[in-house]
């Protein structure tokens, strides 16, 4: 019996990569525009179809916005749908432009903005944080942070499919972003920033109470990863905000911030939990200024602290 699951679970992972590769070389036919409005057509059925993440994203919106109505939260959700399907189409449609058409296609539809911000904080020699989170189309920003002429690592988590990893793995390193498994990578990711390398990093999303910390995010506490803070308090490594926002249906902006101040008051505890709530004010200001190209549809505040725990 064990034997039949087994094979029954390889071939279904065969067929789930062959329908990622069909949908691959689909694309890649496309034009970029109509990558993305089939995309964005996608995503919009997907709201209907979905009624599981559909109903996640709306209790995540009506519980960071309580003063909207229900209209203007289901709208801000069927815009959050689109964003994703529009986002897959574009990424997938631009890391099939290789080699030589990937990067002239790639800044075409994305602008740079703050650059002198990014050079400053190279200039101190111990690499760079990009604080970010699965906010606009966040794989052009991982393609384009990766061709911006500085080494840069990505922590990541091995999807369930070890095929459509590699395919999405290949996409995402193209401009030569290096990934690194989440499991253990703490001492890799330091050796790297003190050789002057930068590092992306995603603290948007839940994680459990022994590797977070409860910092609020829209009026409620939040488990965070501590990881960001950690690693800026031991490698005094500089963090700059660093966002993709989707201007219109299909260009988007990328802004490098400036450099967040770091807390160090000698209590690693305390520091690490006042740095997590700043990073974490930073991407709430973003989502709050562009709401709809926030990936709703996690649940953002399923760990609870243990005094509030739900049943």
């Amino acid at each position: 019996m064990g034997k039949k699951n087994k094979k029954k679970r390889l071939w279904s992972g065969y067929l789930e990569y062959l329908a990622v590769l069909c949908l691959v070389r689909f694309v890649a036919l496309l034009s970029y525009r109509l990558a993305s409005d089939i995309g964005g057509l996608l995503g919009r059925i997907a709201y209907f179809g979905d009624a599981r993440h559909r109903h996640v994203t709306l209790k995540n919106l009506q519980r960071a916005f309580p003063d909207k109505d229900i209209r203007s939260i289901t709208l801000i959700a069927k815009k959050a749908f689109e964003n994703i399907g529009r986002s897959a189409g574009e990424f997938i449609y631009i890391a099939t432009r290789r080699p030589k058409g990937l990067l002239p296609t790639l800044y075409e539809w994305v602008t740079i903005e703050g650059r002198t911000n990014l050079d400053k904080a190279v200039e101190r020699g111990k690499g760079v944080i990009y604080l970010t989170a699965h906010f606009g189309n966040w794989e052009l920003l991982g393609l384009s942070l990766g061709a911006n002429g500085y080494p840069l690592n990505v922590i990541m988590r091995p999807l369930d499919n070890p095929k459509i990893d590699r395919l999405l793995t290949s996409f995402r390193s193209i401009t030569g972003a290096r990934m690194i498994p989440k499991k253990g990578a703490l001492k890799e990711i330091l050796k790297r920033l003190r050789g002057g390398e930068g590092l992306a990093i995603l603290i948007d999303q839940n994680i459990s109470r022994d590797e977070g910390v409860f910092v609020d995010f829209f009026g409620t506490p939040a488990a965070t990863s501590k990881g960001l803070a950690l690693m800026t308090i031991r490698a005094d490594t500089p963090v700059l905000p660093t966002f993709i926002i989707r201007e219109g249906k299909y260009r988007h902006r990328l802004v490098y911030g400036q450099e967040i101040p770091i807390y160090k008051g000698g209590d690693t505890g305390r520091d690490v939990f006042l740095n997590t709530g700043n990073f974490t004010r930073v991407v709430e200001s973003h989502i709050r200024r562009y709401p709809e190209q926030w990936f709703w549809m996690h649940q953002r505040w399923k760990t609870r602290p243990v005094q509030t725990e739900e049943k």
